[in-house]
């Protein structure tokens, strides 16, 4: 491998070279080497790279239709690591499939072991914030009644942006299929606290109760809102969505 010389870096192969640039600094190399696609699908040295792509392959399709199924409760509330820590979450669940076979591990019987379902539980959607903590804290879940309970929630100390006058708190129930990939969702309507209240005591219910078939996942989102004559605008500052539980 080379620099590549001169005020103008060039990227592509000419006469057998690659010319590439990364970070700015152009470089030059011989083209050709590594393996090609009929030698990855063909050689049994290449196994377990046949492996690892085919249970990559499966926890992307899962990572996607995981994805899709949020959207309606997220909407937006996603930082740029969102994608990547979604992935890294589904193959360290396909890992602890111990009844597959190398290269045929999955997700749904990782999360038949009691580690999984506690990764699951405890991963953390997005980031970490003081509004979601304190929340949690404040809180106690239904499963017979779906029906998330806060008592006593403070928001007094927690900074919230200028123009924001209330803080939205909304309850979704996933019911995903991480086997089929198929999923239902139901949400609750949205309850505005006044930044200004005092410690207050709440409940919030889905406005459809369906029976979880597969695993279902409690979901709990916040969001500053600015209120004006009764006329509610969601502000660009969003703080996330947490899984509080799952059965």
């Amino acid at each position: 491998m080379a620099r590549q010389k001169g005020i103008f870096k060039i990227t592509g192969t000419i006469g057998g070279i690659n010319f590439y640039i990364t970070k700015g600094v152009g470089y030059a190399r011989k083209a050709g080497g590594g393996f090609d696609g009929h030698a990855i699908r063909t050689q049994a040295s290449m196994q377990r790279v046949r492996e690892n792509a085919s249970e990559f392959g499966h926890s992307s399709s899962v990572k996607k239709a995981f994805r899709l199924a949020l959207l309606p409760f997220m909407n937006e509330v996603q930082d740029k690591k969102f994608h990547s820590n979604l992935m890294q979450l589904f193959l360290q669940l396909k890992t602890l499939d111990m009844v597959s076979e190398r290269g045929k591990r999955r997700v749904h019987q990782g999360l038949q072991t009691a580690k999984g379902r506690q990764i699951l539980r405890q991963y953390d959607l997005t980031p970490k914030n003081k509004v979601l903590e304190a929340l949690c804290k404040s809180t106690v879940f239904d499963w017979p009644s779906q029906t998330l309970k806060v008592s006593h929630f403070n928001l007094a100390g927690i900074k919230a942006p200028t123009s924001a006058t209330h803080l939205g708190i909304s309850l979704g129930i996933l019911d995903f299929d991480f086997e089929s990939l198929e999923s239902s969702l139901v949400v609750s309507p949205t309850r505005f606290i006044d930044l200004d209240a005092e410690p207050i005591s709440f409940e919030l219910t889905p406005d459809v109760i369906r029976s979880s078939v597969h695993t279902g996942i409690v979901l709990m989102g916040v969001r500053y809102f600015e209120v004006i004559s009764e006329e509610v605008y969601g502000l660009e500052t969003l703080c996330g969505v947490r899984i509080i539980n799952i059965i």
